[in-house]
Protein backbone atom coordinates (compact mmCIF):
# COMPACT_ATOMS: atom_id res chain seq x y z
CA UNK A 1 0.00 0.00 0.00
CA UNK A 2 1.42 3.37 -1.02
CA UNK A 3 0.59 6.60 0.82
CA UNK A 4 2.13 9.01 -1.68
CA UNK A 5 -0.96 11.11 -2.28
CA UNK A 6 -1.70 11.30 1.45
CA UNK A 7 1.85 12.31 2.31
CA UNK A 8 2.14 14.77 -0.57
CA UNK A 9 -0.89 16.61 0.75
CA UNK A 10 0.57 16.68 4.25
CA UNK A 11 3.51 18.74 3.04
CA UNK A 12 3.96 20.26 6.46
CA UNK A 13 4.81 16.86 7.88
CA UNK A 14 8.32 16.48 6.55
CA UNK A 15 11.24 17.31 8.85
CA UNK A 16 13.02 16.74 12.16
CA UNK A 17 16.03 18.83 13.14
CA UNK A 18 19.42 17.29 13.94
CA UNK A 19 21.57 20.42 14.09
CA UNK A 20 23.71 19.36 11.11
CA UNK A 21 24.97 22.25 9.00
CA UNK A 22 24.17 22.49 5.28
CA UNK A 23 26.95 21.20 3.05
CA UNK A 24 26.41 23.34 -0.07
CA UNK A 25 26.77 27.01 -0.98
CA UNK A 26 29.00 27.60 2.06
CA UNK A 27 31.61 29.56 0.12
CA UNK A 28 29.40 32.64 -0.18
CA UNK A 29 30.46 35.73 1.81
CA UNK A 30 28.58 36.78 4.90
CA UNK A 31 25.77 39.31 4.35
CA UNK A 32 26.55 42.93 5.18
CA UNK A 33 23.56 43.03 7.51
CA UNK A 34 22.46 40.18 9.69
CA UNK A 35 19.35 38.55 8.18
CA UNK A 36 16.13 38.11 10.11
CA UNK A 37 13.78 35.14 10.21
CA UNK A 38 10.37 36.09 11.57
CA UNK A 39 9.28 32.48 12.12
CA UNK A 40 12.18 31.42 14.38
CA UNK A 41 11.01 29.38 17.37
CA UNK A 42 7.60 28.46 15.94
CA UNK A 43 6.21 25.03 16.78
CA UNK A 44 3.12 23.44 15.22
CA UNK A 45 1.45 20.14 16.07
CA UNK A 46 -1.18 18.41 13.94
CA UNK A 47 -3.54 15.48 14.01
CA UNK A 48 -3.69 13.85 10.57
CA UNK A 49 -6.85 11.88 9.84
CA UNK A 50 -7.78 9.50 7.05
CA UNK A 51 -11.52 8.91 6.55
CA UNK A 52 -12.13 10.60 9.95
CA UNK A 53 -9.77 8.21 11.79
CA UNK A 54 -6.52 9.56 13.19
CA UNK A 55 -3.62 8.12 11.20
CA UNK A 56 -0.60 10.08 12.44
CA UNK A 57 0.69 12.94 14.56
CA UNK A 58 2.83 15.64 12.99
CA UNK A 59 5.24 18.12 14.57
CA UNK A 60 7.03 21.02 12.83
CA UNK A 61 9.54 23.46 14.33
CA UNK A 62 11.58 26.39 12.97
CA UNK A 63 14.94 27.00 14.62
CA UNK A 64 17.01 30.16 15.02
CA UNK A 65 19.45 31.58 12.46
CA UNK A 66 22.80 29.81 12.55
CA UNK A 67 26.03 30.27 10.62
CA UNK A 68 28.44 27.90 8.91
CA UNK A 69 31.53 29.48 7.36
CA UNK A 70 29.77 32.89 7.46
CA UNK A 71 26.70 31.58 5.60
CA UNK A 72 23.38 32.03 7.39
CA UNK A 73 20.86 29.20 7.52
CA UNK A 74 17.78 28.20 9.51
CA UNK A 75 17.05 24.56 10.43
CA UNK A 76 13.38 23.66 9.90
CA UNK A 77 12.40 20.50 11.71
CA UNK A 78 9.51 18.10 12.16
CA UNK A 79 8.30 14.51 12.23
CA UNK A 80 5.35 12.34 11.23
CA UNK A 81 4.51 9.18 13.18
CA UNK A 82 1.58 6.83 12.72
CA UNK A 83 -0.88 6.24 15.55
CA UNK A 84 -3.55 3.77 16.71
CA UNK A 85 -5.13 1.31 14.30
CA UNK A 86 -3.30 2.86 11.37
CA UNK A 87 0.04 2.21 13.07
CA UNK A 88 -0.85 -1.46 13.53
CA UNK A 89 -1.36 -1.98 9.79
CA UNK A 90 1.11 0.52 8.31
CA UNK A 91 3.64 1.91 10.84
CA UNK A 92 5.29 5.17 9.77
CA UNK A 93 8.22 7.07 11.26
CA UNK A 94 9.17 9.83 8.82
CA UNK A 95 11.72 12.51 9.67
CA UNK A 96 13.59 15.19 7.75
CA UNK A 97 15.69 18.34 7.96
CA UNK A 98 15.44 21.43 5.80
CA UNK A 99 18.21 24.04 5.99
CA UNK A 100 16.77 27.31 4.74
CA UNK A 101 18.40 30.47 3.42
CA UNK A 102 16.70 33.14 5.59
CA UNK A 103 17.05 35.78 2.86
CA UNK A 104 15.64 33.87 -0.13
CA UNK A 105 13.58 31.24 1.78
CA UNK A 106 15.08 28.62 -0.54
CA UNK A 107 16.74 25.44 0.73
CA UNK A 108 20.48 24.97 0.97
CA UNK A 109 20.11 21.33 1.93
CA UNK A 110 17.30 18.85 2.48
CA UNK A 111 17.48 15.54 4.34
CA UNK A 112 14.68 13.00 4.66
CA UNK A 113 14.40 9.68 6.45
CA UNK A 114 11.40 7.45 5.74
CA UNK A 115 10.64 4.25 7.66
CA UNK A 116 7.30 2.93 6.44
CA UNK A 117 6.33 -0.62 7.30
CA UNK A 118 9.98 -1.60 7.44
CA UNK A 119 10.87 -0.01 4.09
CA UNK A 120 13.68 2.43 4.95
CA UNK A 121 14.73 5.19 2.53
CA UNK A 122 16.88 8.29 2.89
CA UNK A 123 17.26 11.31 0.61
CA UNK A 124 19.96 13.98 0.90
CA UNK A 125 19.85 16.91 -1.51
CA UNK A 126 22.26 19.84 -1.78
CA UNK A 127 20.75 22.71 -3.78
CA UNK A 128 23.04 24.87 -5.93
CA UNK A 129 20.59 27.33 -7.44
CA UNK A 130 23.28 29.44 -9.12
CA UNK A 131 24.15 26.53 -11.44
CA UNK A 132 20.60 25.12 -11.72
CA UNK A 133 21.44 21.77 -10.18
CA UNK A 134 20.91 19.61 -7.14
CA UNK A 135 23.31 17.00 -5.85
CA UNK A 136 21.39 13.96 -4.67
CA UNK A 137 22.27 10.96 -2.55
CA UNK A 138 19.65 8.24 -2.12
CA UNK A 139 19.84 5.12 -0.01
CA UNK A 140 17.32 2.32 0.21
CA UNK A 141 17.95 -0.90 2.11
CA UNK A 142 21.77 -0.44 1.94
CA UNK A 143 21.73 0.42 -1.79
CA UNK A 144 23.15 3.87 -2.54
CA UNK A 145 22.85 6.07 -5.60
CA UNK A 146 24.43 9.49 -6.29
CA UNK A 147 23.53 11.79 -9.17
CA UNK A 148 22.82 15.39 -10.19
CA UNK A 149 19.42 16.80 -11.08
CA UNK A 150 18.73 19.84 -13.27
CA UNK A 151 16.43 22.24 -11.39
CA UNK A 152 14.99 25.74 -11.93
CA UNK A 153 16.86 28.51 -10.14
CA UNK A 154 13.95 29.12 -7.74
CA UNK A 155 13.43 25.49 -6.69
CA UNK A 156 12.24 24.72 -3.15
CA UNK A 157 12.01 21.51 -1.19
CA UNK A 158 8.79 20.21 0.38
CA UNK A 159 9.08 22.56 3.37
CA UNK A 160 10.74 25.76 2.21
CA UNK A 161 8.11 26.77 -0.37
CA UNK A 162 5.57 27.21 2.40
CA UNK A 163 7.70 29.75 4.27
CA UNK A 164 8.02 31.80 1.10
CA UNK A 165 4.24 31.62 0.63
CA UNK A 166 3.74 32.93 4.17
CA UNK A 167 5.82 36.03 3.39
CA UNK A 168 3.82 36.97 0.29
CA UNK A 169 2.07 40.31 0.76
CA UNK A 170 -0.19 39.97 -2.29
CA UNK A 171 -2.81 37.62 -0.85
CA UNK A 172 -6.19 38.35 -2.34
CA UNK A 173 -8.95 36.31 -3.91
CA UNK A 174 -7.88 34.95 -7.28
CA UNK A 175 -4.14 35.36 -6.65
CA UNK A 176 -2.13 32.61 -8.37
CA UNK A 177 1.38 31.42 -7.53
CA UNK A 178 3.66 28.66 -8.80
CA UNK A 179 6.43 26.95 -6.84
CA UNK A 180 8.97 24.46 -8.17
CA UNK A 181 9.67 21.70 -5.65
CA UNK A 182 12.30 18.96 -5.66
CA UNK A 183 12.32 16.37 -2.89
CA UNK A 184 15.16 14.11 -4.07
CA UNK A 185 12.71 11.98 -5.98
CA UNK A 186 10.41 14.06 -8.20
CA UNK A 187 10.55 17.59 -9.57
CA UNK A 188 7.11 19.19 -9.39
CA UNK A 189 5.32 22.40 -10.24
CA UNK A 190 2.92 23.31 -7.44
CA UNK A 191 0.28 25.67 -8.80
CA UNK A 192 -1.55 27.60 -6.09
CA UNK A 193 -4.63 29.81 -6.17
CA UNK A 194 -6.25 31.80 -3.35
CA UNK A 195 -9.91 30.80 -3.72
CA UNK A 196 -11.85 31.82 -0.61
CA UNK A 197 -12.08 33.45 2.79
CA UNK A 198 -13.36 30.85 5.26
CA UNK A 199 -13.78 30.35 9.00
CA UNK A 200 -12.06 27.13 10.13
CA UNK A 201 -12.68 25.33 13.43
CA UNK A 202 -9.83 23.45 15.12
CA UNK A 203 -9.21 22.10 18.65
CA UNK A 204 -7.55 25.48 19.24
CA UNK A 205 -10.73 27.35 18.32
CA UNK A 206 -11.92 29.30 15.29
CA UNK A 207 -9.58 30.91 12.77
CA UNK A 208 -10.34 33.38 10.00
CA UNK A 209 -8.48 31.87 7.07
CA UNK A 210 -7.51 32.06 3.44
CA UNK A 211 -8.17 28.86 1.53
CA UNK A 212 -5.50 28.10 -1.07
CA UNK A 213 -6.09 25.30 -3.60
CA UNK A 214 -3.20 23.44 -5.21
CA UNK A 215 -2.54 21.28 -8.24
CA UNK A 216 0.73 19.40 -8.60
CA UNK A 217 2.30 18.53 -11.95
CA UNK A 218 5.29 16.17 -12.06
CA UNK A 219 8.01 17.41 -14.42
CA UNK A 220 10.91 16.10 -16.45
CA UNK A 221 13.92 18.41 -16.73
CA UNK A 222 16.81 18.58 -19.17
CA UNK A 223 19.83 20.58 -18.11
CA UNK A 224 21.48 23.36 -20.10
CA UNK A 225 24.89 24.81 -19.30
CA UNK A 226 24.46 27.87 -17.07
CA UNK A 227 20.78 28.20 -18.03
CA UNK A 228 17.39 27.27 -16.65
CA UNK A 229 16.61 23.64 -17.53
CA UNK A 230 14.08 22.70 -20.18
CA UNK A 231 10.94 21.48 -18.40
CA UNK A 232 8.22 19.16 -19.66
CA UNK A 233 5.12 17.95 -17.82
CA UNK A 234 5.34 14.23 -17.19
CA UNK A 235 2.18 13.76 -15.12
CA UNK A 236 -0.43 16.52 -15.01
CA UNK A 237 -2.44 17.05 -11.83
CA UNK A 238 -0.87 14.10 -10.04
CA UNK A 239 -2.43 15.37 -6.83
CA UNK A 240 -4.67 18.20 -5.62
CA UNK A 241 -4.99 19.69 -2.15
CA UNK A 242 -6.33 22.63 -0.16
CA UNK A 243 -4.47 24.59 2.51
CA UNK A 244 -5.90 27.02 5.04
CA UNK A 245 -3.68 29.76 6.51
CA UNK A 246 -4.72 32.43 8.97
CA UNK A 247 -5.90 35.72 7.53
CA UNK A 248 -3.36 37.85 9.41
CA UNK A 249 0.32 38.71 9.19
CA UNK A 250 1.37 35.37 10.69
CA UNK A 251 -0.26 33.22 7.96
CA UNK A 252 -0.47 30.34 10.43
CA UNK A 253 -0.81 26.87 8.83
CA UNK A 254 -4.19 25.74 10.15
CA UNK A 255 -5.32 22.84 8.02
CA UNK A 256 -4.50 20.87 4.87
CA UNK A 257 -6.88 18.48 3.08
CA UNK A 258 -6.71 16.15 0.08
CA UNK A 259 -8.69 13.41 -1.61
CA UNK A 260 -6.56 10.28 -2.05
CA UNK A 261 -7.11 6.77 -3.47
CA UNK A 262 -7.43 5.69 0.18
CA UNK A 263 -10.09 8.29 0.98
CA UNK A 264 -10.31 11.83 2.36
CA UNK A 265 -7.28 12.97 4.38
CA UNK A 266 -6.68 16.11 6.42
CA UNK A 267 -4.23 17.46 8.99
CA UNK A 268 -5.59 19.94 11.55
CA UNK A 269 -3.68 22.15 13.98
CA UNK A 270 -4.05 20.99 17.59
CA UNK A 271 -1.29 22.93 19.38
CA UNK A 272 1.21 25.67 18.59
CA UNK A 273 3.89 27.98 19.92
CA UNK A 274 4.42 31.26 18.07
CA UNK A 275 7.76 32.93 17.46
CA UNK A 276 6.83 35.70 19.90
CA UNK A 277 5.84 33.34 22.75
Amino acid sequence: MRLLAFKTALILAVSLGSGVAPAEELSKPAPQQSPEFKFAGEEFYYSARLNNVEAMRIAVRAGDIKYKDKVAYVPISGSAQSTGFFHSIYPINDQANTFLNPQTYRPLRSEKYFDEKGDVRTYKVDFVHSTYRARVERERNDTQRRFQMAIPGTTHDMISWFYELRTREDFELGRQMTFYIYDGWKLSALRAKVVAKEDVYTPMGWFKAWRVDFERDVLNSRGQRDKEPILKVRTQRQSTASLWVSRDENRLPIKVAVSTPLGNAEAVLIKMKLASD
